[in-house]
């Protein structure tokens, strides 16, 4: 089977999607399919094509002007039709890749039969969703021969229905104990992260627990920020580390894991981690309430104050962080992949169809 997944980005960038497509191209790839991800080349160092096993990458130049975008996106579309063609799956990772790219196709696409899908991955940041961006989705959702949801509460924000829903997987990994008196950040270093919650928290925190330091890994457009409230407020016991191509060796040291993207939720359970995610806003409460036993899993906190709190709790508790533990097991890439199969409806090993929507 020859799946061409259209992405908004890929590795060596790093993000949620990126590792989505790459994890699940990986696993597509073990059963013997041959995956094409197509992708807008964001930086100039990057290769125009790649291969690694059955997997190729290809890139597409950012348009030049805003006058011709357009045309631009249609000429590129064309030079790539073949690979749409040849493809038995076309799958968009997200509406702006099926609004910029797909849309020139898609009435070919139709007429020879080929069948289109849809993931819809997180939210914009912006709340409440712009009735503009709630509309794409549910346009593209119509289009679409069925559509696979990263978490349960996209369908209530964006009014787009869910064929299949996912959180995403892990890889099993050993699991040593603590090495670190460390609280673990990871995420972007935006306001839809917490980050800033988690700041205002701290002050508690270290006040409570001297012996804590809180690494964070990440960057983004509120590191400055951050860092001069760090500075003015003489926090103490703070660390900036940046862009961490892989967190994970910080997030197995640590005693306590801040984080509020499923990703990187589901790797800190793989772990045995207690998990503090914090909300500022309704949509981002459903985020994470969304997730099934949630709360019996990890701690939810909808303020700095509460934070502190949550923190308190972790560092005694166990049983939450065994349920959440299991629960990880749960959620391999493996499963994300039959995930797509079942949104496919085809047969994994085979490829072939068994028609009609994603069950």
């Amino acid at each position: 089977m020859r799946v061409l997944f259209v992405a908004p980005n890929y590795y060596p960038h790093i993000g949620g999607v990126e590792r989505h497509v790459r994890e699940v191209s990986l696993e597509l790839q073990k059963d013997g399919h041959s995956i094409t991800i197509l992708v807008p080349k964001h930086d100039s160092s990057y290769g125009d094509f790649e291969r690694e096993g059955n997997i190729e990458v290809v890139r597409l130049n950012k348009p030049q002007t805003k006058l011709f975008t357009g045309l631009e996106r249609v000429l590129q579309v064309a030079g790539v039709s073949g690979r749409f063609l040849k493809a038995d799956i076309v799958n968009f990772h997200d509406v702006a890749t099926m609004w910029r790219y797909g849309l020139w196709i898609y009435p070919i696409l139709r007429v020879l039969g080929k069948k289109v899908y849809i993931t819809f991955h997180g939210w914009e940041g912006h709340f409440p969703p712009k009735d503009k961006i709630v509309a794409r989705r549910k346009l593209a959702a119509r289009l679409a021969d069925g559509t696979m949801c990263v978490g349960h509460f996209i369908e209530k924000w964006y009014g787009t229905r869910a064929d299949v829903v996912t959180y995403g997987g892990v890889h099993r990994s050993s699991l040593p104990e603590a090495h670190e008196n460390s609280v673990v950040f990871v995420g972007r270093l935006a306001k839809d992260s917490g980050i800033d919650s988690y700041l205002r928290a701290w002050e508690w925190i270290v006040r409570d627990h001297p012996e804590l330091r809180l690494v964070i890994c990440g960057d983004g457009a509120m590191k400055k920020e951050l860092e001069d409230f760090v500075c003015h407020t003489g926090l103490r016991n703070v660390e900036f580390l940046g862009l961490v191509e892989n967190p994970l060796p910080y997030v197995t040291d640590a005693k306590v894991v801040f984080t509020s993207g499923y990703l990187g939720i589901l790797e800190a359970f793989s772990r045995k981690k207690p998990v503090v995610a914090v909300y500022d806003n309704e949509l981002k409460k459903d985020y994470l309430e969304m997730m099934p036993d949630s709360r019996r899993l990890m701690w939810i906190a909808r303020d700095s104050k509460e934070v502190a709190r949550c923190v308190d709790e972790a560092l005694l508790d166990r049983e939450k962080t065994e349920r959440a533990y299991r629960y990880s097991l749960e959620n391999s890439w493996t499963k994300v992949k039959e995930d797509y199969y079942r949104l496919w409806n085809v047969d994994g090993e085979h490829g072939e169809s068994h028609g009609g929507r994603g069950r």
